[in-house]
């Protein structure tokens, strides 16, 4: 079907919001978005609520601007400064004559809708990346302040279901877009040497990226790690604790206690997480709650199979394989045996990932996201009001198999 021509004369004004730019799954899908979209038909913007990132944490920054964008950077430190916030973001979207807002993260979807509202924007569209079952208030100015907003895109059907229902957002306004993942990328990172970090060549590397706070679950991760981590005949497992978080001293201090504490390794944040995932065994998600993982999606990417908690989006992303690789949380003292079991067979182990691999290329490559995206756009520009989109557009992921 042929997408419909923009009313709009020139690429049509867009720009992208979100909280801040430092690295992260939802960061990184705005830089493909903003750096690949259709520069005939959309004009990307880049605002961001916070300041710039540091210069250890530029690295999304430095595409845009390879890329031709130059993000404006609010400098926002604190609820403190949203009446500023709101003002300068209205006033940036009256002067790039925005067309279509789209945004990301729960604070840069909450300012950006009502900025853009009070600047009289064609089009606003929130992007909702998680089910966000431990900050209740979010719901409720989710609801209070919808009929802001022309559409709420979420990352899974999961998402979706859950702001449906706990936040009384009208199915009609909702539309599932899944996260993107650059298989060339993927490939063309460099795999890390283990003897760099001091763990043996051979291991086999049990992998975890992410933040170190309670939605991880990298507690409950350390108090079962010794049931996976004691040696066997062929067989060396090392746990890499990979990102920083309020609860890194906590969980350090749990890791102390354990008799495998010397194949634990806390390693902190990395710029280039992916070369950790190319020379790893598995990647583990011990999360209580989620949106759709990107790091999920990444390891997939890298042809490593997982395992990983039943969390928001994560049957979607694997689907048939995730029989073996997904342990309902009912069932969370069956995780270790389900490491245990990918780290003895290494067929199972790589045809998982191969599985993974494919259907990442399949589902979820970056080009389907963003032409979702822009097909998005253009249906708002054309009838705000109406769900053709929706019908058009059904989650693949959940609706096919590869």
């Amino acid at each position: 079907m042929k997408e419909p021509s923009s009313p709009h004369r020139g690429p049509v004004p867009v720009t992208l919001c979100i909280t801040e730019l430092a690295p992260g799954g939802a960061e990184k899908n705005l830089v493909y978005l903003a750096t690949r979209v259709d520069r005939e038909r959309f004009a990307p913007r880049v605002v961001s609520l916070k300041s710039a990132p540091e210069a250890n944490r530029s690295q999304l920054l430095t595409k845009l601007l390879a890329a031709g964008i130059c993000p404006e950077f609010l400098a926002a430190k604190s609820w403190w400064h949203l009446p500023r916030t709101l003002r300068r973001l209205q006033c940036y979207f009256r002067r790039t004559q925005t067309a279509v807002v789209q945004s990301f993260l729960f604070h840069a979807n909450l300012v950006a809708r009502v900025a853009a509202r009070w600047a009289g924007v064609q089009a606003v569209a929130a992007g909702i990346r998680v089910a966000e079952k431990a900050r209740r208030w979010h719901l409720r100015l989710e609801r209070l302040t919808s009929p802001w907003v022309d559409r709420f895109v979420c990352v899974s059907q999961a998402v979706a279901k859950f702001i449906q229902e706990k936040a009384g957002i009208p199915p009609e306004k909702i539309v599932v877009i899944p996260n993107g993942i650059d298989i060339a990328e993927c490939d063309q990172t460099v795999p890390v040497a283990w003897d760099t970090y001091g763990i043996p060549p051979g291991a086999h590397v049990i992998l975890y990226i992410g933040r170190l706070d309670t939605q991880k679950g990298v507690d409950r991760l350390l108090k079962v790690a010794d049931e996976f981590l004691e040696p066997e005949p062929g067989i060396d497992p090392h746990l890499i604790i990979l990102g920083n978080g309020p609860l890194r001293e906590d969980l350090e201090a749990i890791a102390r206690n354990l008799s495998g504490a010397g194949r634990i390794h806390f390693l902190g944040w990395h710029p280039e997480p992916l070369s950790f995932l190319r020379s790893a065994c598995l990647l583990v998600l011990p999360s209580r709650w989620e949106g759709m993982p990107n790091v999920v999606l990444e390891a997939m990417g890298c042809g490593k199979a997982v395992v990983a908690t039943r969390v928001e989006g994560i049957d979607e992303l694997l689907g048939e394989e995730g029989e073996v690789q997904i342990v309902p949380q009912e069932e969370w003292e069956s995780f270790p045996s389900r490491v245990k079991l990918l780290l003895r067979d290494k067929a199972l182990r790589l045809r998982l990932g191969a599985a993974n691999r494919a259907r990442a290329v399949r589902f979820f490559s970056v080009d389907r996201m963003i032409s979702a995206y822009q097909k998005l756009w253009e249906e708002l520009l054309h009838c705000p009001g109406k769900t053709r989109f929706l019908k058009e557009y059904p989650s693949a992921a959940v609706t096919e198999k590869p």
